[in-house]
């Protein structure tokens, strides 16, 4: 590579890094990128950010600037989302030359506040000036511990902590980790045991990180306080200066570099104290200045008379999306009044009529005491239940009122319920086969919850609450609760097992859904994070072989494994397709191409059969002795899956060493599949137990079609053990 740019004459593109302060040509790589406009020029961009960008057209910070677009925050989101820096928005703040904040800054400021700032020699293993700024309302006071070398260091430590115990009650402001890291180090170092201090250190530079944006190229001290207005004495000081400076006075101690550290240290930490002034002004005018703005909800620009026609517009819209027989809406005085629906609480139902009524024998034992027999009463006790029953020609709603009468208890005094009555729960209208239609609707069918609603009111004139259908979930999923525990023993008395995993919002939150499948039987679980931690739960003890992608979650799992070579080729293929010139990255392609495709021609003829597949052992170890293990590639892209098939290598030819183990994880996903399509079609976000009871129904649903059954006769046959369900026939032809 270098002998190539020796030998070109083409100068190469200007790509800044963390490198360029230590390069002689630091300056004019600098100019031109500023000439360029190059992405470079941002701080984090790197090599690999810039193609990425380059292939979608973004070639300069401006263009990049145009693709920061405000998102608003979900309203049911429990968590804060994570802090992250945005490129786009750091573009848009140095396009507009504004400050654009994601979060207003926190900081609480006090009359007394100290400024840190340490230097050091990192191989030395030296901190040789610590420098202090010691601010009391308008006074300003600068506190220099400076060492000769490392037998100094405990004096200007114990120096420097005479003078912060003199402020026990004032935060000690320091911008980066470097000095919290240099604290902790001299703390342990000296067994000062000082945990005191390390809490009132505060990070400024974690009050602006992914929250305030600039308009500078990185989130460097000097060159945000830089555009605040500090200055520095040396227009070449830096961290990396600092290095040099040391290190001459080490070799001549002259005066003027030591002057010079002590300058740069105390102008670093005017500099920080100038910052958190910046920040206060943020904190307190935020909404007043014309120089700072809202990341995803900028101000608006209209005037007072804009401003009022405009959100009498909005009111218009909103007029437009609402029912005026339920809502009454008034535009006086600029305002927009909703009416409120008349009644209170929805109405007692009245019980309906029933088609038959069943005589239920009265009880025998107290439920309480044991007692029999007990003495009958002539109060009765009635349960009315609208159920669904199969009819050879369709569904038939029936209604059924039972009756029976109450036993009294001589011994405790007890009035007890007949049996049958007491299977119905208070208040119960519907039956197991009517919650039964409407779970196989929202699982089976997803259909939204307005459809079903409407659905049971023309099939059967029953109106109900969005609310029963989420109890009818609940109570179902209570009630099959054993076959989903039966199923994950299957899974695990199975010889593999597949696993996979998508995001789900809950609440404005991403969740994850997991599903573990064999082909035959289904379980979904549902978690806050992506960690792994359910997959070890499930499997903890599981001795079969574990089938997934290549989420690095899944390498901690103690079993054997083997991954999808579904996702590799298709990983293989697009990179292939995106680097259409890389010659070494398409000639590995090739080999891998050439080893495969003999292995999938025997899959195809013979099957997943140990006999006929562990003779491509020897192919596998000769493609890995001379493709992998020992030789060397120059190619970014053929080093990266260099690394991967090394990583990989028992995982990703597990299927040839055992019978019926598939190379693929495409179960998995057609299992989830259906959980993706679910998320994408309803917009509205769900909510964590009725997403957990949903997600027991739908292993249950998958298990019933992966088995060719029937998951509505399933429900309706009140049956919780799928072993025992018979499957449904299959249609033949007649002749």
């Amino acid at each position: 590579m270098i002998i190539h740019f020796c030998q070109s004459t083409r100068e190469p593109s200007v790509i800044l890094n963390k490198h360029c302060s230590i390069c002689q040509f630091r300056e004019q790589c600098k100019a031109k990128a500023i000439q360029e406009d190059n992405l470079s020029l941002l701080d984090k961009v790197t090599p690999k950010i810039v193609r990425q960008y380059e292939k979608k057209g973004i070639f300069t910070v401006k263009q990049l600037s145009y693709l920061f677009k405000p998102r608003k925050r979900k309203k049911r989101a429990k968590k804060s989302p994570s802090v992250n820096h945005d490129l786009k928005l750091q573009a848009l703040a140095i396009r507009t030359g504004k400050i654009y904040l994601q979060e207003i800054p926190t900081l609480a400021r006090q009359e007394t506040e100290l400024y840190l700032d340490i230097e050091g020699l990192p191989d030395l293993n030296l901190y040789y000036l610590i420098g202090l700024l010691v601010r009391q309302g308008e006074n300003i006071e600068y506190h220099p511990f400076w060492a000769d070398d490392i037998e100094d260091e405990r004096k200007i430590w114990w120096s420097f902590l005479g003078i912060i115990n003199q402020y026990p009650d004032a935060p000690i402001y320091h911008y980066g980790s470097y000095d919290l890291r240099a604290i902790k180090i001299l703390d342990k170092r000296y067994e000062t045991d000082n945990q005191a201090l390390i809490d009132r250190l505060v990070n400024v530079n974690k009050q602006i990180y992914g929250k305030i944006y600039f308009p500078v190229c990185s989130n460097k001290l000097k060159e945000i306080a830089n555009f605040v207005g500090a200055t520095w004495t040396a227009t070449d000081a830096s961290g990396i200066q600092s290095l040099v400076w040391r290190h001459y006075w080490n070799d001549s101690y002259e005066s003027q570099y030591k002057s010079k550290l002590i300058t740069y240290n105390q102008e670093d930490c005017c500099a920080l104290n100038l910052l958190v002034g910046e920040l206060e002004r943020i904190k307190n005018s935020s909404d007043i200045l014309s120089d700072i703005d809202f990341a995803q909800t900028p101000k608006s620009q209209l005037s007072e008379a804009g401003e009022k026609i405009s959100s009498q517009f909005e009111m218009i819209l909103r007029f437009a999306n609402v029912k005026y027989e339920k809502k009454k809406i008034s535009f006086s005085q600029g305002q927009l009044v909703e009416g409120r629906k008349r009644g209170g609480a929805n109405p007692s139902r009245p019980a309906p009529k029933p088609n038959k009524i069943v005589q239920v024998p009265q009880v025998d034992t107290c439920l309480k005491c044991g007692y029999s027999p007990l003495r009958l009463m002539e109060t009765s006790t009635t349960r009315t239940i609208i159920d669904l029953v199969l009819t050879k020609n369709g569904i038939k709603k029936v209604v059924t009122k039972y009756v029976g009468f109450h036993g009294y208890c001589i011994k405790c005094h007890r009035k007890c319920s007949p049996p049958k009555i007491l299977e119905f729960e208070d208040r119960q209208f519907y039956g197991h086969k009517f919650k039964s239609w409407i779970v196989y609707q929202r699982i089976s069918l997803r259909l939204p919850f307005e459809s079903i609603l409407e659905l049971a009111k023309e099939q059967f004139k029953e109106e109900m609450s969005s609310s029963r259908i989420t109890h009818f979930i609940r109570n179902l999923a209570k009630y099959y609760s054993e076959t989903e525990q039966s199923i994950i023993k299957r899974l695990l008395d199975s010889p593999f097992v597949h696993v996979d995993e998508t995001n789900f919002t809950i609440e404005g939150v991403n969740w994850y859904v997991w599903v573990f499948t064999n082909g035959k039987y289904v379980i979904f679980k549902l978690t806050e994070t992506r960690e792994t931690d359910i997959v070890h739960q499930i499997l903890e003890k599981y001795e079969g072989i574990l089938i997934s992608d290549f989420y690095a979650g899944y390498d901690s799992v103690p079993c054997k494994q083997q991954k999808c070579w579904v996702h590799l080729i298709r990983n293989l293929n697009k990179d292939l397709r995106e680097n259409p010139f890389d010659m070494e990255y398409e000639g590995f392609i090739l080999e891998v191409r050439s080893l495969i495709i003999s292995i999938m021609e025997a899959v195809q003829k013979y099957g997943l059969k140990k006999f006929h597949l562990q003779k491509f052992e020897k192919e596998v170890n000769r493609f890995y002795k001379d493709l992998i293990d020992n030789k060397q590639y120059k190619s970014e892209l053929t080093l990266r899956y260099q690394q991967h098939f090394k990583k990989y290598r028992d995982s990703l030819f597990a299927f040839l060493r055992q019978d019926g183990i598939p190379w693929h994880n495409n179960t998995a996903e057609n299992a989830i599949r259906h959980v993706a399509i679910q998320r994408d079609i309803s917009k509205a976000s769900f909510h964590e137990e009725p997403t957990r009871n949903y997600l027991v129904l739908l292993g249950i649903r998958q298990t019933c079609r992966y088995q060719n059954k029937s998951f509505f006769r399933f429900l309706f046959s009140e049956e919780t053990d799928l072993d025992n369900f018979k499957p449904r026939k299959s249609r033949q032809n007649k002749n």
